[in-house]
């Protein structure tokens, strides 16, 4: 099971490679660090991230981050399982979008992060690009809708576009874009 878990994390970590774009995803984590199953989680999950530093890198500030990643894991007995949950939120802008979650019980806190790193890792394969393209639009939307003015396109946008800026008597002559 551990070697399946493994090989999984494996694909998926080189799958996150064609979203990093040279550039690793920024994330930040939160957890409680009141309970000690949750930290344990977490700093093992902080180690196995730091493995895979063209892919991943550690960020004190949510505001520095394009990835948030929260774990946080039932108080336990020391011969109780761990029984954890993890979200990952894409950062976006001023907005934060749910990409996915999970909980998992196992024996310890390695086998936790290991399954919370493939789970991350797939979180980003299967929904980044649209989870990005969708703020990018209502980023733009907000700013169109919100001034009589003209806007930033976002970068995400402008091939889509062929456009930098545009107002929204422009925006809508184009129809707009589709999420």
């Amino acid at each position: 099971m551990k070697r399946r878990i493994l090989a999984l994390a494996v694909i998926f970590l080189t799958s996150v490679l064609s979203y990093a774009k040279g550039e690793p995803i920024r994330i930040v984590t939160i957890t409680d660090t009141t309970d000690a199953a949750s930290s344990e989680v977490m700093k093992s999950f902080r180690q196995q991230i730091a493995k895979h530093a063209n892919l991943f890198t550690m960020v004190d500030n949510s505001k520095d981050a394009n990835l948030v990643f929260t774990e946080d894991c039932m108080p336990r007995k020391t011969t109780e399982p761990y029984v954890c949950f993890y979200t990952t939120h894409y950062a976006g802008g001023s907005s934060k979008t749910f990409l996915g979650g999970g909980i998992y019980a196992g024996d310890n806190a390695n086998d936790i992060a290991n399954n919370f790193v493939a789970s991350v890792a797939q979180d980003v394969v299967e929904r980044w690009e649209n989870t990005a393209r969708d703020n990018a639009i209502e980023t733009l939307e907000s700013c169109l809708f919100l001034t009589q003015s003209s806007c930033a396109v976002p970068e995400k946008l402008i091939p889509e576009l062929k456009v930098k800026v545009l107002n929204l008597s422009q925006y809508l002559q184009k129809g707009g874009l589709k999420k």
